[in-house]
């Protein structure tokens, strides 16, 4: 199996090498898989990412559960490796690029623990059993393991969606992807 930096490095290349309008296509297919699930038509509260470039776009996911009457979320990065849930109410105002150059919300309401129903997540791969391979910095990780009583939705491309990824135990699964081709489901532990 290849390492996680091999896989990064992979990944990454395939995205920058992926035509723009096809990702925008993919992206809202993608989207549309996850809003059509029973995950996200219960939850009351959705937290997605706001895309770096190359990544797969979740904006359609916010847009779908204001229209729903859901809270929508997004992350802010507090410290070094950590970050919060802050509820945003628009995609057109009070965000700014943060330490990390991705945009974040400048101020709103971190939404505690029990009160995040669905937490979308970014990632570089999944595989076939609910792992998830992040950038390595361990933000994601550390949010999820801090919520454990949210759903854990992967959101992808296809060719994200690897058959296995090299897990350590400190990485957390997701219960769920969505990708343009298909929708998969994983009981939400670790397999080794």
């Amino acid at each position: 199996m290849k390492d996680k930096e091999q896989i990064r490095t992979e990944i990454k290349s395939a995205l920058a090498a992926m035509d723009p309008d096809q990702a925008a296509q993919a992206s809202s297919d993608a989207a549309s898989r996850l809003i059509s699930e029973r995950e996200f038509t219960d939850a009351r509260s959705v937290m997605i990412f706001l895309p770096m470039p190359g990544e797969i776009n979740a904006l359609d996911i916010a847009r779908a559960a204001w229209s729903a009457g859901k809270r929508v979320a997004v992350p802010k990065i507090r410290a070094p490796g950590l970050m919060d849930a802050v509820e945003i109410r628009s995609l057109d105002k009070d965000l700014a690029p943060g330490p990390m150059n991705i945009l974040e919300p400048v101020d709103n309401e971190v939404l505690a623990a029990g009160d995040l129903d669905l937490i979308v997540a970014p990632a570089l791969a999944y595989d076939r059993r609910g792992n998830r391979l992040g950038r390595g910095g361990g933000y994601y990780d550390r949010f999820i393991s801090r919520h454990s009583g949210a759903l854990v939705c992967g959101l992808a491309f296809d060719g994200q969606l690897l058959d296995d990824l090299p897990a350590e135990p400190h990485d957390q699964p997701v219960n769920m992807v969505a990708t343009n081709v298909e929708f998969l489901r994983f009981a939400r532990k670790r397999e080794k």
